[in-house]
């Protein structure tokens, strides 16, 4: 017997000749009514963002984007600054608990529960064009106070090439601005070392996309050509 990671409920888990020897590895245990309860991206979706088409008013889609995408798209500065995002999950409500015991509460030991799902939409999508995953980074203050960082644990999932070349200045919680303010933040990201061509940025959430375009708009300034990105979440 073993206790689900989520609700506590204990679930039955079958014993291969790995576990029984020692030597496969460690899963968190997940129950399939937990499991089950988040929902994942899946079907038509916007073409930049990755949103669910059905969750998109048809008064907000342009062709195959939705309004967003198509106005980040129609700046000169904005502009193909991220060539794709794609994310795994859709913002409900069993996965914004998750998610705060993941983020808020030091559950790090999550990020194993999502390994599976985030390793299928990496293939599908990335894995012959960015083979290079770099997280985005959280400033120092915020990492000394949470003790990780999730987007981290996420890349390091995918095992592939992980390159933290990022850093990040400015400590206020994204989730304590505004939609304008995200949308109208200055850049705090600076790069800290040569980077590859082709990159991957990986995040927990994508909300209005602001963080992952400035975190692209450096990396593009310091020699990267394309920029795209994988997000567990999309809000």
């Amino acid at each position: 017997m073993s206790s689900c990671f989520v609700c506590q409920e204990e679930i039955v888990v079958s014993i291969g000749w790995g576990e029984f020897l020692g030597i496969a590895a460690k899963k968190v245990p997940l129950c399939e009514e937990c499991d089950q309860a988040f929902e994942k991206i899946d079907g038509e979706v916007c073409k930049g963002c990755g949103r669910l088409w059905k969750d998109v008013l048809p008064a907000h889609r342009r062709e195959e984007h939705c309004l967003d995408c198509f106005k980040w798209e129609g700046k000169p500065e904005t502009k193909g600054l991220l060539v794709m995002s794609r994310s795994v999950y859709t913002y409900n409500e069993p996965m914004k608990n998750v998610l705060a015991a993941f983020k808020y509460r030091g559950d790090a030991a999550l990020a194993e529960i999502f390994e599976k799902s985030l390793c299928e939409v990496y293939q599908k999508y990335y894995k012959k064009d960015f083979p290079v995953v770099v997280p985005v980074p959280l400033a120092t203050d915020r990492l000394y106070t949470r003790g990780f960082n999730q987007a981290l644990l996420l890349a390091e999932l995918l095992n592939m090439k992980t390159e933290e070349v990022l850093g990040r200045t400015e400590s206020t919680k994204q989730s304590k601005k505004g939609r304008y303010e995200r949308l109208h933040q200055e850049n705090p990201f600076f790069v800290t070392k040569s980077v590859e061509k082709n990159i991957l940025l990986v995040d927990d959430l994508y909300t209005t996309g602001t963080t992952l375009r400035l975190a692209a708009e450096v990396l593009r300034e310091a020699g990267a050509e394309r920029v795209a990105s994988l997000t567990l979440i999309r809000s």
